[in-house]
């Protein structure tokens, strides 16, 4: 049962990330033992109505629960991190009318960072440009944005190529240093943001059972249907979605010099370096969003929370208890300001 009926107009929103294979998925079904929640999912690959297996992809067909942004792409088309929070933004309005919880889960830190910033809508630069970009490395990148704008270079590190190549594009783009376009601190609601971590050898461990585990559930014969289609293949080859890319690859290589174990190994270790970049991005994350709290005057008073949790030494359901315990808090506020009006 659960513990209140959230029927009056307030707007709240659990907010939970955390590295590729930590368990968010799980961790966010508990919530429902004690809250009325809606599960929106922010990760790029479940988008995919072709991409399952790999993926992932909770059955969320066969959840009591209501779903949100799974199997939503049909084509090779993409979200971009505005046109996500615009949709988020109009399904939040909705979820919040039902009386529920908006519970946004994933690791794809882009869709997480949309949540609490405003991007914004940029043209899209040119093949012909990010193949440029990208084939050059990292430290000429950082000198060629240090000299067209030292602001924004400054606050990327000189290895981060995805983000100096990102920049670059902006500028080439757009015609404006990338620093004019700083994303906007603008929160969609009070939130409690919780990000999931584990010991990093039981993650790397989970990590390389999940590579085997989708092998398993036929992984492999998942991107063999795709690799029929043309534009797919193109798609994600492109695209870099983990794992897809290298069996692919595997699938084009000559019999005789097919090795899958090599082919496994290799997932997992560009799987392993996926986590630590996801670690790192959301720990500026939510750095970012406690200092943007602290100076922005408007949102100073928003209710929120942002915690850290270590799955592999904390007692899970303290921490859904906390949680709940917030969103209880956070509702009674709501409640007692909304008399206070009155």
């Amino acid at each position: 049962m659960h513990v209140l009926v959230f029927c009056m107009n307030k707007k709240f929103s659990i907010v939970i990330s955390g590295p590729t294979a930590t368990g968010k998925t799980d961790f966010a079904t508990n919530l429902a033992n004690d809250l009325p929640i809606e599960i929106v999912n922010a990760d790029i690959g479940s988008f995919y109505t072709s991409l399952t297996v790999g993926t992932a992809k909770p059955a969320w067909k066969d959840s009591p629960i209501p779903h949100h942004f799974f199997d939503v792409i049909d084509d090779t088309t993409s979200w971009t991190a505005p046109q996500f929070r615009e949709k988020l933004e109009l399904l939040l309005q909705q979820i919040w009318s039902r009386g529920n919880i908006p519970v946004i889960v994933g690791g794809s830190a882009f869709y997480i960072q949309a949540f609490f910033y405003k991007n914004h809508e940029l043209l899209h630069p040119t093949t012909e440009l990010m193949q440029s970009l990208e084939s050059q490395s990292a430290q000429d990148l950082w000198e060629q944005l240090n000299e067209v704008d030292p602001a924004r270079s400054a606050k990327i590190d000189p290895h981060d190529h995805y983000r100096l190549v990102r920049a670059l594009a902006i500028w080439h783009t757009q015609g404006q240093k990338p620093s004019d376009f700083v994303p906007i601190f603008q929160p969609l609601s009070s939130f409690y943001f919780l990000t999931l971590t584990r010991d990093r050898d039981q993650l790397y461990d989970m990590i390389n059972q999940r590579v085997q585990i989708m092998m398993q559930a036929g992984w492999l014969q998942e991107v063999q249907e795709l690799a029929r289609d043309a534009q797919w293949k193109d798609f994600l080859l492109k695209k870099k979605m983990i794992g897809y890319d290298i069996l692919l690859e595997y699938l084009q290589t000559p019999d005789i010099h097919k090795n899958l174990d090599e082919s496994l190994a290799t997932i997992a270790q560009l799987t392993r370096n996926y986590a630590k970049r996801q670690i790192t991005f959301l720990h500026r994350l939510q750095k970012n969003v406690q200092e943007s709290l602290q100076t922005n005057a408007k949102h100073r008073a928003l209710p929120y929370e942002i915690k850290e949790c270590n799955l592999t030494l904390c007692d899970l359901s303290l921490y859904i208890k906390q949680l709940s315990d917030f969103a209880l808090g956070a509702q009674t506020r709501a409640i007692e300001k909304k008399i206070h009006n009155l």
